[in-house]
Formats: structure tokens, sequence, C-alpha cells
């Protein structure tokens, strides 16, 4: 064990969070909860006062975060964010281990790690799956890729935030679990919101569909909750954003390509996120997709009789 990691473990209550939007305010809340003194820096100054007042440390910078904590975990948009605040993370004083929650894809990931390597700081890939009430709850599900030794160091702290399910050693396998996960994810919500949009259309009652459909072999994640919680309520608020869900099956699809794979029914998923963003903006939700489809059926996807 380095000096720096030995610092680490006597002071493994003081962590830094990075990354302040709809998932990682509620995670680093959890943090709080557990007990641990966390330090935080958003862009945002909304995010902050938000963090302050569950009783986060603001910091001025992403380098005054690193400066104070040993562990940092981030929850971040895009790839080329994550690099930017690794460059400026590996230049702080405490840090020992960066805890990188975001989805980045497979390439990033062992570009991350490599930046950080260099500097003798340890990198725990775990980008989660579960949506904001899986983050406020504190049952989300962690896809972790490290070490099987630092496995062991992170996971008590990481278990405050939810499952922790283990995709091997190598930097990327995290991340390419969670891009099939949520190419998955999409494609039914997409692939659901089409097929319902029809029998709606002949005359089927929408919860007599779903009641049928999740009794038998269409049933899966959008049949059972996206769209009865949140299309048939009239909601549209699963809570997670459709241009991330675009983001991500992209970031799939380009790294399936960088491995000679095509991927044509994810290229059409792909598009009917695209046509969500351009009928309904940045701030669609995901289940927005289905309100589009409305809209080309003319119907909408919910109980007359209500």
């Amino acid at each position: 064990m380095t000096i720096r990691h030995m610092e680490m473990s006597l002071n493994s209550q003081k962590i830094g969070f990075i990354g302040l939007g709809r998932m990682g305010l509620p995670m680093m809340a959890n943090l709080l909860k557990s007990g641990r003194q966390v330090h935080v820096f958003d862009t945002s100054a909304d995010a902050l006062s938000a963090a302050q007042a569950l009783g986060a440390t603001i910091e001025p910078s992403v380098q005054a975060v690193a400066d104070r904590a040993a562990t940092v975990f981030l929850s971040l948009p895009t790839p080329a964010i994550v690099e930017l605040v690794l460059s400026q993370l590996v230049a702080g004083k405490q840090i020992s281990r960066v805890v990188d929650l975001s989805t980045i894809g497979i390439r990033a990931a062992r570009r991350a790690h490599e930046i950080v390597s260099k500097r003798d700081i340890q990198w725990v890939e775990a980008p989660v799956s579960g949506g904001v009430t899986g983050a406020s709850a504190g049952t989300l599900t962690l896809m972790v890729s490290c070490p099987t030794a630092l496995r062991e160091e992170i996971e008590p702290l990481i278990q405050v935030l939810g499952t922790v399910l283990y995709a091997g050693e190598a930097p990327g396998l995290a991340q390419a679990a969670k891009l099939a996960n949520n190419m998955l994810s999409a494609a039914a919500l997409v692939a659901s919101s089409e097929a319902i949009c029809m029998a709606v259309k002949a005359g089927v009652e929408p919860t007599a569909l779903l009641g049928i459909i999740n009794s038998s072999s269409g049933r899966n994640t959008a049949t059972t909750h996206k769209i009865p919680n949140e299309v048939v309520s009239r909601r549209f608020q699963v809570g997670f954003a459709n241009k991330l869900s675009h983001k991500d099956v992209t970031l799939c699809i380009e790294e399936a390509a960088s491995m000679g794979i095509p991927m044509p029914v994810s290229v059409a998923i792909r598009e009917m996120l695209s046509i969500t963003t351009a009928t309904f903006g940045d701030s669609a939700d995901i289940s927005d997709v289905a309100r589009v489809l409305e809209q080309w059926s003319g119907i909408t996807i919910e109980d007359k009789a209500a």
C-alpha cells in the first residue's frame, strides 16, 4: 500500500462528490446520511445551494475537492466532461481514488483509467441504473469494474447507493454492461409504445392491454413500470432525460462499431429518441417517446373511463 493509500484509509470518512444533477444530488445525500463528510463541487450555483442545505461542504473548484478528500465520486453527463474534470482532479493533494458513477463508454473509461493511473490514483468504474427514484431511495444497481482487492475496499461505501454487481476487473467492463442495459431499456420503451399504440388504435383499453402483455411473453420494464406509471397516468416523468438516453444509445452504437459489430435495431431506437428531442425539446423525459407515437397514431394511451 502506498503512502497516499494509507492516508486514504485513515481519512475514509471524508469524501468528495462532483456533479450534483438529478442523479448526483440524491446520491450525494445518501452518502451524507451514512455519516460521511462530503465535499462537493458543481458548476450550478443552485445545485451547490441545495447540497449545502443538506449538509455538504461546498468547495470552490474541482481541485479544491481533491485537496480535501481522498475518495472522489463523479456523476457527470458526458465523456468529455469526465476527462476535463479528471485533468483537474489529478492535481489534488489528497485524492487517491476516483469512483466514476457516470455513463461514458468503454474507450472513455479506459482513457480515464490511464489518466488517473499515471498519478497513482485508483479507478473504480461504477455506472448506475435505477433513475432518480433509485438514487433517492438508495436502491440503484451499481455495475462495478475494478481490481478485486479494490472492490473489497470500496464496496462498504458504495453499498450506501444500492446493490453492487461486479462486471470484472478491467477498465471498460462496467461501461460495456451499462451500455447494453440502457440500450435494451430504451428499446423496450420504444417498441412497447409502438405496439401498444397499434392495439389501442384497434380499440383495446390500455390497462386491459397491459394486463395481457404483463401476463404474457411481451412483458418488460416499460410495460410493468414506465407505461402504466408515466404514460397511462399522463405524468411523463420517468426521471431520465430523453437526451441522456440518446447519448447512451449512441455510445453503445459507437462502441459496437469500433468492434466491427453492426447494430441496426439500436440505430432505429436512436432515431426515435432523436425525433422525441426534436418534438419536445432538450428537457423531454424518456417517456415522451410514447407521446410521439401517440401523435402519429392519433390516439392517447389512457383509459377513457378513468
